[in-house]
């Protein structure tokens, strides 16, 4: 009983710090992906995937030596070992974690036909395909479904929405087009679920794993196979994985494309988590935490990004007349402003309410909210340290 005691007092006054700094937290099938580099190795040794790009210059001494001995065989589910993912390179397998954009990849596969093949999208969602775990696979839906977690941050979220599935609740809802999706056509489901899981479930799930691996972390847990920095490792396969493309990393490079700011998010966490993962090797877990709060901080810059592209988007849409497009930017925008909308309430309520007044779909779409809504995002930057030049101009 002690022990359990001292170790939610430690949890807590962990993410303490990190919740100041997020005012809460978290929560593209349109995005480019940028040169990665991705390598996996097969049980024998050869190569079954690759992609243009090397690894990240260097690594420090202490994670080369772990590494040596965990990316050189398959790994316990028999996936391989993934070498690098983006210049990242894990110190334990995650090979498996990685392949969960893949299922996201056959997904966005599917909802780019016409018509819809729903009870696929369905199917692929609740049963996985492509990221094996134990006796079986991998799930979105998995996740998204996670009644019995309880972490602080996912907490806020739960208690904002006031759905203990709220992921998945969203998500079924536009594969099934029921609630705020009954009665919409297939455009504007398609964007509910892609973004659903491509954003809204991989940013949470990644998260989750980094609160795994603070949480071990005060524990003295730094095992790299199977302590901190494995859920570090974790942390970075679900936000770049295997197929970046479909990944919350493309998400972030293309809303840089629209703003001027290229790469930076994506360069910006990339460095906090190779920071994070040196410092777990070294069982450092205050410079962990300052690296998490700085993904976490990356994280905010590209929904806010979002955020007032599609206000925009959406008042161009109608202004040339296709309300058709404008519903479905509406969609798109609410999907991605559900990543940020408790923890823009946390800062401005009054400006979370604006905001998601203005996408929910319960409204018809509206030429007269972009400045609007960009200017409701802009009132939570001083509260969370961001400022202009960081989230840029829209172009």
């Amino acid at each position: 009983m002690i022990t359990v005691t001292v170790r939610k007092v430690r949890r807590d006054a962990v993410w303490s710090l990190a919740f100041a700094l997020f005012i809460g937290l978290f929560a593209a099938c349109d995005g480019e992906d940028r040169p990665g580099g991705v390598s996996v190795i097969n049980g024998d040794g050869t190569p079954t995937a690759s992609a243009s790009g090397s690894v990240s210059g260097s690594v420090s001494g202490s994670v080369s030596g772990s590494v040596s001995g965990s990316v050189s065989g398959p790994g316990p589910t028999g996936g391989g070992a993934v070498v690098g993912l983006g210049g990242y390179l894990p110190v334990s397998d995650v090979a498996s974690h990685a392949r969960v954009t893949r299922d996201i990849a056959e997904i966005n596969g599917l909802l780019g036909a016409s018509p819809i093949d729903w009870a696929a999208v369905k199917a692929l969602y609740e049963r996985g395909k492509n990221s094996p775990s134990g006796t079986g696979f991998r799930t979105l839906a998995g996740f998204a479904r996670s009644e019995g977690r309880s972490e602080p941050i996912w907490d806020d979220y739960t208690a904002y929405y006031n759905d203990p599935t709220w992921l998945d609740t969203y998500v079924m809802s536009a594969i099934d087009g029921t609630g705020p999706f009954a009665g919409e056509p297939d455009g504007v489901r398609k964007q509910g679920v892609q973004k659903g899981v491509q954003n809204q479930i991989m940013i949470p799930w990644m998260l989750h794993e980094l609160v795994a691996a603070m949480d071990k972390a005060g524990d003295g847990n730094f095992d790299p196979a199977a302590g901190a920095p494995h859920n570090w490792d974790e942390g970075w396969a679900f936000y770049h994985g295997l197929d970046p493309a479909n990944g919350p990393y493309a998400t972030a490079d293309k809303r840089g494309g629209d703003f001027g700011t290229g790469t930076a998010v994506n360069d910006a966490i990339l460095v906090a988590f190779e920071r994070g993962r040196d410092a777990l090797v070294a069982g450092n877990a205050a410079d962990a935490q300052a690296a998490m709060d700085e993904v976490l901080k990356q994280i905010r810059i590209t929904y806010i990004q979002a955020g007032i592209r599609y206000a925009k988007v959406i008042a161009n849409d109608l202004a040339g007349g296709n309300t058709t497009a404008a519903r479905e930017h509406q969609a798109e925008g609410w999907s991605f402003f559900r990543v940020i909308e408790p923890i823009v309430a946390k800062a401005n309520p009054s400006a979370a309410t604006t905001v998601a007044g203005f996408y929910d779909l319960a409204s018809a779409p509206s030429a007269d909210g972009a400045d609007t809504v960009r200017t409701a995002l802009e009132s939570v930057y001083a509260a969370w340290g961001i400022n202009v030049q960081e989230v840029g101009t829209l172009k």
